[in-house]
């Protein structure tokens, strides 16, 4: 039998056996050697017009009974701004397991006349994946094809088979963004590109595999954001208040406030803790809106290598899909949208930005320090009701993705909606909060009543929890507390309830 096994009475643990791979053929998803394996290619999402068609006089091969998937898009960065994307899926009818494959693997040719992007010179930024079952999306890895390069180019995308999600794989997907109307990323004209031999490469290592690894801890209560996102270093995990709160008109002074009860160790400087003041009239889905939304006040608290931490203030005004504004502090770079900031001696506590009036706010560090700055009347007018409130965090470099941070408290004080949430319930309120996360299985509450948090590291085929009130006599029994998985880790949070015996007990994960 295989197991692992851990005792919070004397930290014992214990691991046996391990688990075989059988070999795994390849998966064919597409040759294209007939026009209906070309219809089960469809838009997913984009503003940008999409077409997807088998062309017969094109294969990679040069075979002529065969051909490829031609792909149209219509990009237009005046008509469609940030949206100015296409996204196609392709289903498979029956999932698979991923894990069991090593690579992605398909051929890819731009048409020579597709726009291309000034300063990268190249056809675009496209990127590739796999499609969850729950419709998510696990992108492993992205390409972009010099200008003038009209051949055939591979590519193999490596498959991590501890990525979450990765045992149950419905399709594949790929997509390409070119709405950064203030930068480089932008298209447009119609990019034309043709898709050929399509396939998940088999597993054919029949070494071992490792058993998972087990620990067990005592968890900080309240809200954990983790950047579980592969790949994405610029990944935003947020939260967002689902009732308007703006301080422009308010009776008196308004604070928002986030508390940090957990932050990244210092050998992961860059990360961050954010709140985001967003005014729209909605903001259905919208995941970066420090990016995409034209207005914006933002807080950036970042850990620093020694230990301390410092909180920057920024904003921006009437910049839609861009964020030049925001980091800029010379006016001879155009307008300035970063104010300064505040050091404190650790990112740990409650940092709060409270506006006294329209114009004037005051920023405060967890050890009682203050700075004080100023936005123009102007500036502040636009940031009038509805106006919602993000908090959260963000990794800043590939290092950083598996990072968190943990949110113990959010206080909004001073307007018609105020908040004050310590994250002690089961669930997130969704009359007081919604989830805008790029990987919103990032965002984990860990109950005020739990006493220990036992998790494993991935993949874990076959493996059960089970507990036992002593290593010998004494039955293990299957858990039933409920199990997260956050990037490559899944967890199990015990209540005291739930615990074998007052006095101690033992955890194992158990394959027979």
């Amino acid at each position: 039998m295989n197991k692992k096994t851990f005792g919070w009475a004397g930290a014992f643990a214990l691991a046996l056996g391990t688990a075989i791979h059988a070999q795994t053929p390849d998966f064919l998803v597409n040759a294209f050697d007939s026009a209906d394996e070309a219809t089960s290619w469809t838009k997913w999402w984009g503003s940008a017009p999409q077409a997807y068609e088998w062309d017969s006089s094109v294969d990679s091969n040069n075979s002529s009974v065969s051909g490829s998937l031609k792909v149209s898009v219509d990009f237009d960065i005046n008509a469609y701004g940030g949206d100015n994307q296409f996204s196609t899926s392709h289903y498979f009818g029956s999932s698979v397991d991923g894990t069991q494959y090593t690579n992605l693997v398909f051929d890819i040719r731009f048409n020579t006349n597709s726009p291309s992007r000034v300063q990268a010179k190249d056809y675009g930024y496209f990127e590739y994946g796999l499609i969850p079952s729950d419709y998510s999306q696990l992108y492993l890895g992205h390409l972009t094809v010099p200008v003038g390069v009209g051949g055939w180019t591979h590519v193999t995308a490596p498959i991590d088979p501890a990525i979450a999600k990765a045992t149950n794989i419905i399709g594949v997907t790929i997509k390409m963004w070119a709405g950064d109307a203030g930068g480089d990323s932008k298209l447009t004209g119609q990019t034309v590109l043709w898709l050929d031999n399509i396939q998940l490469q088999g597993n054919t290592n029949t070494a071992p595999a490792p058993a998972p690894t087990v620990s067990i801890k005592v968890p900080r209560p309240g809200l954990t954001i983790t950047a579980s996102n592969p790949g994405d270093q610029y990944q935003r995990q947020n939260i967002v208040t689902a009732n308007a709160s703006s301080w422009v008109g308010a009776t008196g002074p308004v604070t928002y406030s986030l508390t940090l009860a957990g932050f990244p160790d210092a050998q992961h400087t860059g990360f961050q803790a954010q709140i985001f003041l967003i005014p729209a009239a909605s903001l259905p889905g919208e995941t970066a809106p420090d990016y995409n939304q034209p207005n914006l006040v933002f807080l950036q608290v970042s850990g620093n290598a020694d230990g301390s931490a410092y909180a920057s203030l920024h904003y921006k005004t009437n910049q839609p899909n861009g964020n030049a504004m925001v980091y800029n502090n010379n006016p001879d770079n155009g307008p300035v949208g970063s104010l300064g900031g505040i050091g404190s001696a650790s990112p740990l506590g409650t940092w709060s930005l409270t506006f006294n009036n329209n114009t004037d706010i005051t920023l405060t560090e967890p050890g009682g320090g203050s700075a004080n700055f100023s936005l123009g009347a102007d500036a502040a007018a636009l940031f009038v009701d509805p106006l919602y409130a993000y908090f959260g965090g963000q990794p800043n470099s590939l290092a950083n993705i598996g990072q968190s941070i943990v949110i113990s408290r959010v206080q909004i004080t001073g307007t018609a909606n105020p908040v004050d949430d310590s994250f002690t319930a089961d669930a997130l309120d969704t009359a007081v909060w919604q989830v805008r996360a790029a990987d919103p299985s990032g965002l984990v509450l860990v109950p005020a009543k739990t006493a220990y948090q036992v998790s494993w590291t991935l993949p874990d085929f076959g493996y059960t929890l089970q507990s036992a009130t002593g290593l010998k006599g004494s039955p293990w029994v299957d858990s039933t507390n409920a199990t997260v998985v956050v990037g490559k880790t899944k967890s199990a949070f015990i209540p005291s309830s739930s615990l074998p015996a007052v006095q101690g007990g033992y955890f194992r994960l158990f394959k027979p």
